[in-house]
């Protein structure tokens, strides 16, 4: 992950009191790397220290944050963001260069009906209480300082969290029509909303940082996660049924045991991932037209009833009545 956001957020943890030697010994991260501006830090380090804030602050740690955010703290990016012509095109920016920003995690934007587009996040790894605060600094960025750099509110149709209720009334608030329990994290827009102009565009700014991040991307190690690996194929083939453990090996020419070895490196299942990926899917088709049983299929239940199964123990709630929900 890139050490600005960390750094960042290494000062205020140490601004709320929190011992600066306990910090660093519980992130495993260095005081140098985060006083390096061209660093690159671990993930899960990031995470340990997030947790700490968390810890301190509850549930009010991702506002906290939140409100002293700046465009800085995502270095080039950000800037590359605030010039860009239209809301639409800082939203492709941010997708297609998030691994500036960090690796493991993953936003996409995504189609939601017919006139919404959602910004979803997909966290690394096991569940933990960091990934509910990264998707909770993204959605409140939105949220709560969109009007700084749009220059006005902007019209959000859903925030959808998968981690359960907040007792934070100021949090709660602040993220406006929000749904705890989710199948997935996602921040739902008009797609109308994309074509809002944004206030910094500047054409020859902008080509300056796009350039700029291109090259910083150009030197980044290329993706080599067995996790995003093997999660593309299990959404490639999850029509046919949930691809087994020597399927999958194969595609990928590795042995079986070498496939679970690897992805137990990574903190991942086999079956971990593709309940993960049925999940996420589940949220998209859900939101279609398609009965409940074609989404059973797709989602590659070998019957509607494990389906309903599988939903009631991801949000404890009926398909129908999630459906219903959502479409409200």
């Amino acid at each position: 992950m890139n050490s600005h956001l960390p750094a960042r957020l290494f000062e205020f943890a140490a601004g709320l009191g929190l011992s600066r030697e306990q910090l660093l010994a519980r992130s495993g991260l260095s005081a140098a790397a985060l006083a390096d501006p061209e660093a690159r830090v671990p993930l899960l380090g990031v995470y340990a220290l997030i947790e700490a804030v968390c810890e301190r602050l509850g549930d009010a740690a991702s506002l906290r944050f939140v409100l002293a955010f700046d465009a800085g703290d995502l270095d080039a990016l950000g800037f590359l963001l605030q010039t860009c012509p239209d809301l639409g095109a800082a939203l492709d920016r941010f997708v297609a260069f998030q691994a500036l920003y960090t690796e493991g995690e993953r936003f996409e934007a995504v189609r939601v009906g017919d006139d919404c587009v959602a910004l979803r996040y997909t966290p690394f790894g096991p569940p933990r209480r960091a990934h509910a605060w990264m998707a909770e600094i993204t959605f409140l960025d939105f949220v709560v300082n969109g009007p700084r750099w749009l220059g006005r509110d902007l019209e959000v149709r859903a925030v959808r969290l998968r981690r359960g209720p907040t007792d934070d009334p100021e949090l709660r608030r602040a993220l406006g029509p929000v749904e705890f329990g989710a199948l997935c994290d996602e921040l739902v827009l008009p797609a109308a909303e994309l074509t809002l102009r944004m206030p910094g565009a500047d054409p020859a700014m902008h080509a300056f940082f796009d350039r700029f991040v291109r090259g910083q991307m150009a030197r980044l190690p290329a993706d080599g996660s067995l996790r995003a690996r093997v999660r593309l194929q299990v959404a490639q083939r999850l029509h046919r049924g949930a691809p087994t453990l020597v399927e999958l090996a194969d595609t990928l020419g590795l042995a079986p045991r070498t496939l679970q070895r690897k992805l137990q490196a990574e903190g991942e299942t086999l079956a971990g991932l593709v309940d993960a990926v049925r999940r996420e899917r589940a949220a998209e088709l859900l939101a279609g037209p398609q009965a409940l049983s074609e989404v059973s299929y797709l989602l590659g239940f070998s019957a509607p009833s494990a389906f309903f199964r599988a939903f009631r123990r991801w949000t404890g709630e009926t398909p129908e009545a999630y459906r219903a929900r959502v479409r409200g």
